[in-house]
C-alpha cells in the first residue's frame, strides 16, 4: 500500500501530498470535537490509530485517512472498531478510504480518493 501511494503521490499534480502509516487517531482527529460520544472519545484515548494519514507536505493538514482491511475486519469485534473509527473521522470531517486486502481496482480507487486534493494541490 505504501508504495501504491508514493507511486500515484509522484503525479505532478499531487506533489504536495505526503502519507504516514500508523498515525495516532487522536492526532488525525481532535479528542476535544463535542460532537463525539463518550465511548469514541474512550476509543481514541486507548490508542486508536490510522493505517495511513495523506495530508499537505506544508502545514501536515490531515486530508484523508486510509485504511487495509484483511480478513480480521470480518469480526464483530473488528468491525464494531471499524464503525467507531468511521464515526471519529466522519464528525471531524476527514475522508476515509478503506480497502479490502483481497479487492481488485485498488490502483484506481486510490487515485480516485487522491484526486480530490488535485486541484487544490496544483495551485499550491
Amino acid at each position: 500500500m505504501a508504495q501504491l501511494l508514493r507511486d500515484a503521490m509522484s503525479q505532478t499534480a499531487l506533489r504536495s501530498l505526503n502519507f504516514h502509516c500508523q498515525i495516532s487517531l487522536n492526532q488525525v482527529a481532535s479528542p476535544a470535537n463535542a460532537a463525539l460520544t463518550e465511548e469514541e472519545q474512550t476509543f481514541m484515548r486507548n490508542g486508536a490509530s490510522c493505517d495511513f494519514v495523506v495530508y499537505f507536505k506544508v502545514g501536515k493538514m490531515p486530508l484523508g485517512v486510509i485504511e487495509v482491511d484483511g480478513a480480521s475486519h470480518d469480526k464483530p469485534e473488528q468491525a464494531r472498531r471499524d464503525a467507531l473509527k468511521n464515526g471519529i473521522l466522519e464528525k471531524s470531517n476527514i475522508p476515509l478510504l478503506r480497502l479490502r486486502t483481497v479487492e481488485s481496482g485498488i490502483e484506481k480507487r486510490i487515485a480516485q480518493f487522491l484526486a480530490n486534493w488535485a486541484a487544490s494541490t496544483s495551485s499550491r
